[in-house]
């Protein structure tokens, strides 16, 4: 665990898990979509249920990297069945002048080295690369998975709009659809958040009957030093943009955009989108009334994740780190990978 601080429990730490049998394996970074508090950014939904998707998900990655002799550097609980952290332990732990001391720490002690690295960012997490990015990490390669949300106000709307009525033609009755005691607390004071968000309040305290919620509200999320433009230009290595055709917490279309501004400044951008895969490109149904059903319900958790999108991270990873500095873009879209292309561009 890096560092000291005032929060009164300790449950998460930076653990790097490695293959047992590479000496100097290739290393991805994984910064998870919870980088700035589990709530409303990964809602909605409960902050355990948030939780428990994102660590799913990370954990599902790294099994797989670890398979292909990668190790990974992912933030974890201490203690597998213990307490999950707090927002404030979460954002501490994301800190970036800290997370950059930790990520140089575990290069110098593990034998990795920053340049055969990747950092991932999943969410809101993408965002974080760039900041870390801009503070000075230099890896080889970038993976942005399920988007850099530019526009907090607009995405954050967008999850929790389906709670506040009914749905509309083809989409489910949002009555029918109970939200948990999170969400409802949230949705009920959504205008009430983006004012504290717009003023810049840090934090806000929500109270519904004995039901409360903190919510931590990071000023770069909103600050001008942290633009689109500001952003996407600290990322100058190749760069995967994969994205699920069925996410629902981040339009497909932010897919598009990013793929735009990158090449603006960045020669090497790859963008996959996997048909039908949600936010963690689990399976989803085609029909999108039965995606936000699945989606808002929480049923969605237990849906297969799709292989697609670990074969052509793991694709992109050995070839960026085989072709280190010199900064061509990778062949993951070719000939020899047509197939994953043409079936994961039918969006």
């Amino acid at each position: 665990m890096i560092g000291t601080h005032s929060i009164h429990q300790v449950t998460i730490r930076w653990n790097l898990i490695r293959p047992d049998t590479i000496q100097n394996p290739a290393l991805v970074i994984i910064i998870s979509d919870w980088s700035y508090g589990l709530l409303p950014y990964c809602g909605p939904g409960t902050r355990e249920e948030a939780w428990r998707r994102e660590q799913n998900f990370q954990e599902e990655i790294s099994r797989y990297l670890i398979g292909k002799n990668i190790a990974t550097l992912s933030l974890d609980l201490i203690n597998p069945e213990g307490e999950i952290p707090d927002e404030e332990e979460l954002i501490w732990a994301s800190y970036i002048p800290e997370l950059y001391i930790t990520i140089k720490q575990v290069i110098a002690e593990s034998g990795c080295s920053l340049q055969r690295s990747v950092l991932f960012g999943h969410g809101f997490g993408s965002r974080h690369i760039c900041e870390l990015s801009a503070y000075g990490i230099k890896p080889a390669g970038y993976i942005i998975a399920g988007g850099i949300y530019s526009d907090t106000e607009t995405i954050l709307t967008q999850k929790y709009l389906p709670f506040q009525g009914k749905g509309g033609d083809g989409t489910p009755d949002i009555q029918d659809l109970i939200p948990d005691p999170d969400t409802s607390l949230i949705v009920d004071n959504f205008g009430k958040i983006l004012h504290a968000f717009r003023k810049e309040k840090g934090k806000i305290r929500l109270t519904q009957d004995e039901h409360k919620l903190v919510l931590f509200l990071p000023r770069e999320l909103f600050s001008q030093d942290s633009s689109p433009e500001v952003l996407f230009s600290a990322l100058q290595a190749p760069t995967l943009i994969i994205h699920g055709s069925g996410d629902l917490d981040v339009p497909v279309s932010n897919a598009f955009y990013l793929e735009q501004k990158l090449k603006q400044k960045n020669e090497s951008v790859s963008r996959i989108v996997i048909l039908d895969g949600d936010h963690w490109f689990r399976e989803m149904p085609h029909r999108g009334e039965e995606r936000i059903a699945e989606r808002l319900s929480g049923r969605c958790i237990a849906n297969q994740f799709d292989t697609r999108f670990f074969r052509n991270c793991q694709l992109f990873i050995e070839e960026v780190l085989k072709l280190g500095k010199h900064g061509r873009l990778p062949s993951i879209i070719g000939n020899k990978h047509e197939h994953i292309q043409s079936e994961a561009e039918m969006i």
